[in-house]
């Protein structure tokens, strides 16, 4: 595992979001390194402070050994690129300061940028020499653009990126092969879950969930990536059946108006039901409480289709049967995790996982999966490459 490092993650995420694998790689980093989180998705202009009346702080010590960083815009107009650039720049350069000062301060080793996302690549360029950079892949950044423009842009820095850095890592085989285009030395690495969570047994004193058996239970944002033209029919011919959707509503503007018809008649028929835990480590007893899980992600949208969903260890671990629309990472798991693709098949799936009773050998090939994708395996795998 790396000691006494200086790492520095920029984050493409709000720090208080449901995906978090920028948190849970700095947490782990954390123990035995300074982590410095560059906020770059959280920037406000000393205006937007003043309207939140909040003032602005730069630095926040989250422990000892984790800082976030929060860029401002100092200067005002960041329409314009140029002024967008002096920005950035006048952030790195404080940045820098800090770095500085805990290299006095700690015995620094090593000095590395750990990426996540292509788009945030712009922060090597600005750090200067003396950096060793690692690119962990965890998505197909390429399906996020909205136009041919963005797409060309994303697809430049990831190239970019993916030749420049001194080790990259991909979390699944599509995005390994996808990155192959660009160099052969592409390391397949663990997912991450968040293993001492579940392995905790306070929390799983969760809230009861307020539904009928059986309950088929779905865990993650409730936003655009749902299928919605599979969950309504589904959720609408099965009444017997209690569907939970539990997670944070997120990113309203990005859903369609038609779609958001949808999901408001899907969320108030008299078998579905929802909720929310703002902490996560409580979900556990939450899960415990479905009698199958389900990943009823819209599989017409390239992110959803090439995507490799962290929450299938979550249930993996518990031992739950899972039913899935047809993600292509997931196809490998030919015993543990059922793929429909349209509302029969879901129906058929499921009506077979209720009637027979899931296998103990499952549950263990399911909870040896999850112990083995655990984030701090897949730290020290990542550092075991660096070395």
């Amino acid at each position: 595992m790396l000691k006494k490092s200086l790492v520095i993650i920029p984050f493409n995420l709000p720090w208080e979001w449901s995906t978090d694998y920028t948190n849970q790689t700095a947490f782990v980093l954390a123990k035995e390194n300074s982590v410095i989180c560059y906020m770059w998705s959280e920037t406000f202009s000393l205006k937007e402070y003043f309207q939140r009346r909040k003032f602005p702080i730069l630095i926040k010590s989250y422990s000892k050994n984790l800082f976030l960083f929060f860029p401002i815009y100092f200067i005002p107009f960041r329409r314009f690129k140029t002024i967008v650039k002096i920005n950035q720049k006048l952030n790195i350069l404080l940045l820098n300061i800090f770095v500085k000062f805990l290299q006095n301060k700690k015995n620094i080793n090593k000095k590395l940028i750990w990426v996540f996302d292509p788009s945030t690549r712009f922060i090597i360029d600005l750090l200067g020499k003396n950096w060793s950079i690692i690119y962990d892949c965890v998505d197909f950044w390429q399906a996020t653009a909205k136009t041919r423009k963005d797409k060309n842009t994303i697809e430049r820095n990831e190239k970019r990126l993916t030749k420049e850095s001194d080790l990259v890592t991909a979390i699944s085989v599509f995005m390994k092969k996808h990155l192959e285009k660009y160099r052969k030395d592409i390391h397949l690495v663990p997912q991450g879950f968040r293993v001492k969570d579940f392995e905790n047994k306070s929390n799983y004193k969760a809230t009861k969930i307020k539904a009928k058996k059986p309950i088929i239970g779905f865990a993650g944002a409730v936003n655009d990536r749902l299928d919605y033209n599979l969950l309504l029919p589904l959720a609408k011919r099965n009444p017997n059946w209690s569907f939970v959707i539990w997670g944070p509503v997120l990113e309203e503007e990005k859903i369609l108006e038609k779609v958001k018809l949808m999901k408001k008649e899907l969320l108030s028929l008299p078998n579905v039901s929802t909720g929310f835990l703002k902490d996560r480590r409580k979900l556990p007893g939450v899960f415990k409480q479905f009698d199958i899980s389900m990943i009823p992600y819209d599989v017409s949208q390239a992110f959803n289709k090439n995507c490799y969903p962290m929450k299938i260890f979550e249930f993996f671990y518990l031992g739950k049967p899972i039913v899935s629309t047809d993600i292509i990472e997931l196809r490998r798991f030919t015993n543990l995790i059922r793929i429909g693709k349209n509302v029969r098949e879901w129906e058929e799936i499921i009506n077979d996982l209720l009637l027979k009773k899931w296998p103990i050998n499952y549950k263990k090939e399911q909870k040896k999966l999850a112990k083995e994708n655990s984030w701090q395996n897949k730290i020290k795998t990542i550092t075991r490459f660096l070395k």
